[in-house]
């Protein structure tokens, strides 16, 4: 489960609502427990009586180990004598001439010509690959990342390939938001298809997902949303969750604007889910919840590098 905005919220509330009173069994998993669904989103308070619900019509079991046990499969080392590397950086020493002459040889693995392929994708709609071949695509980042796609375009994709190849794949932070969200979705349907997935990649893998958080710019007077502390600094309190908000005037609605900025503090750049400068607090639940998400596809990166994984 991943509840992001208020729409998924009222959805699951009202879906899982009904399975409840039909005598469904339910078995689910999440990265959150129940109160921690939605943390920290707009009109959360809507979603709370269904929180309370889950608590007390259901078994909620807690894993509380700290093992992650992808890290035993992505410790197996590959022997680059014998197995292509998956990810590609410039500080890594392979055992081969460049990255470039390591993505065709696994292109070639894929078999037959290169071609320009339409790949169907639900609705009757289809996505262009401009290189495959029988088995493999090369794409660059920003053409799978930095477009209007989305889980059914990545799911299409990595069910008609073994292997996907991202070339150009930058170090993803809070300044290429839209673009980072795309690209853990895009991880999560290739671990799903258990489709091998061959990153080219600007930085090492353990450097690749910087963690942000968002804070958010008011002048509305919101109570609800902001309240003054000092005439300048105001907090954003929602649940559990605080957003640091800064007094410095707003944005799409004249009221707020959204910013980005990395955990340790360091830099902040304005954000807008649209594309536009300025977005109301409605996005923030979503943008803390695709920093939470990059803690999971790094994993899952790791997991898919070793030599025995994929289909």
């Amino acid at each position: 489960m991943q509840i992001t905005d208020i729409a998924d919220a009222m959805i699951v509330k009202r879906l899982l609502t009904i399975l409840l009173d039909m005598g469904v069994v339910l078995v689910m998993t999440s990265n959150r427990p129940p109160w921690g669904l939605y943390e920290g989103g707009i009109n959360r308070d809507a979603f709370l009586p269904f929180v309370d619900a889950l608590n007390e019509r259901m078994v909620v079991i807690g894993m509380g180990g700290t093992h992650d046990y992808r890290e035993d499969r992505a410790a197996v080392v590959d022997d680059a004598s014998t197995h292509l590397p998956r990810y590609l950086c410039p500080t890594v020493d392979l055992a081969h001439p460049s990255r470039g002459d390591v993505i065709d040889a696994w292109f070639a693995r894929g078999g037959g010509e290169t071609r320009i392929e339409n790949v169907p994708v639900v609705m009757g709609r289809t996505i262009a690959v401009s290189r495959a071949n029988d088995c493999c695509a090369i794409f660059d980042f920003r053409e799978l990342c930095d477009r209007p796609l989305g889980a059914a375009d990545y799911i299409a994709i990595s069910s008609r390939y073994d292997t996907i190849i991202v070339e150009n794949v930058p170090r993803l932070t809070g300044d290429i938001y839209d673009c980072a969200r795309r690209f853990v979705v895009l991880v999560d349907a290739a671990y799903e298809a258990r489709t091998r997935l061959i990153i080219d990649a600007a930085v090492p893998r353990n450097e690749l997902f910087v963690g942000f958080d968002a804070e958010v710019t008011t002048n509305d007077g919101d109570e609800e949303i902001a309240v003054e502390v000092d005439g300048k600094h105001v907090v954003g309190v929602r649940g559990n969750e605080q957003s640091m908000v800064v007094g410095e005037g707003g944005s799409s609605s004249s009221s707020s604007t959204t910013f980005l900025r990395t955990k340790d503090g360091d830099g902040r750049v304005e954000w807008s889910a649209t594309g536009r400068i300025g977005v109301s607090l409605a996005q923030l639940s979503a943008v803390r919840e695709v920093s939470f998400s990059f803690k999971r596809a790094e994993s899952r990166l790791g997991e898919m590098a070793s030599s025995s994984w994929g289909r």
